[in-house]
Parts: structure tokens; C-alpha cells; sequence
């Protein structure tokens, strides 16, 4: 009974107020992202001490790092359509589409000092945040991606053996 009166006073209150749209978000060119993103992510990112580890929260999949099945010979093998489309999604999900410049994908790697956010290279490997530069060009590149950069579809993405 309870859960009957419960339903009918959320089904009362839902139409007593207009619920907001789901926030639009930005398309992400996905080429881009595949042509100049993936490479500074497999660079800067993708060790296997850092998000090169199915541990962490953010994880990145790269040639001769972490790979989604296969074997230890099959390693430096191409990127799978299933990893890079893993990769796209999980930088896209770091991007705020309202607040772009604010995204933790710019911000969680760039050290504190110079306007980003803990990251815990530091304190878990000794070896400080990936960019203690806000304008170095890694970083660059990923603010360019999250600003709205776009790349010919048929770019050929480096390491790609193409």
C-alpha cells in the first residue's frame, strides 16, 4: 500500500513541474580524436602504472600497453574498432559539454599550481602530473579536441600500419 500511495504522489508531483531536458551535449569529432587525442593519451596516459591499468577509474587501451584481449605476441598489433571506440567514449565522458574550457579531461592531468585539479601522479608514482604547463602542446591538442576540433574522416591514425 505504501509504495501505491508513494507512486501516485510522485506521479502528482511530476506533473506539477516541467522537468528540464536532458542537457544537449557537444559532438566530439571522433577522427580528431582517433588522429591527434589517442596518440598524446597513449604518450602521456596509457603506462601501465597509470590509466594504462583496468584498475583505475579513466582506463586507456594503446598498442603495446593495455589491450582488450588477445594475446602477450598480439600486443603491438593494430588498435581494435571495440578499443578505440572504449577510448572515445570514456575521453568523451571527461568533457563537459557546457563548461568545455572546466573539463576534467583538461584539468585533472594539469598540475594544481597552474590551475588544474589533483591528479596523484605525485603521490602514487613520484612522478607529478602530466602537464605542468597549461600551454604545452599535448595539451593543447586535447583542448583543441574538447573546444570542437575536427580532423578529415580519413586521417590516418598514427601507428595504424596504413
Amino acid at each position: 500500500m505504501r509504495f501505491a500511495i508513494t507512486m501516485a504522489a510522485l506521479a502528482l508531483l511530476s506533473g506539477c513541474q516541467e522537468l528540464d531536458a536532458p542537457a544537449a551535449t557537444t559532438a566530439l569529432d571522433e577522427a580528431y580524436f582517433r588522429c591527434q587525442v589517442q596518440p598524446v593519451l597513449t604518450k602521456s596516459c596509457g603506462a601501465f602504472a597509470c590509466h594504462g591499468d583496468p584498475e583505475r577509474y579513466y582506463t586507456v587501451f594503446s598498442r603495446n600497453r593495455l589491450r582488450f584481449g588477445g594475446t602477450e605476441e598480439e600486443r603491438n598489433a593494430q588498435m581494435r574498432e571495440q578499443e578505440r571506440a572504449f577510448n572515445y567514449q570514456a575521453a568523451s565522458a571527461q568533457v563537459d559539454p557546457e563548461l568545455p574550457e572546466e573539463s576534467w579531461l583538461l584539468l585533472k592531468p594539469l598540475d594544481e599550481r597552474v590551475g588544474g585539479f589533483f591528479h596523484g601522479g605525485e603521490t602514487h608514482f613520484g612522478k607529478g602530473d602530466v602537464f605542468t604547463d597549461p600551454e604545452d602542446p599535448d595539451l593543447e591538442t586535447l583542448r583543441e579536441w574538447v573546444l570542437g576540433a575536427t580532423a578529415p574522416s580519413d586521417c590516418i591514425e598514427p601507428g595504424s600500419n596504413q
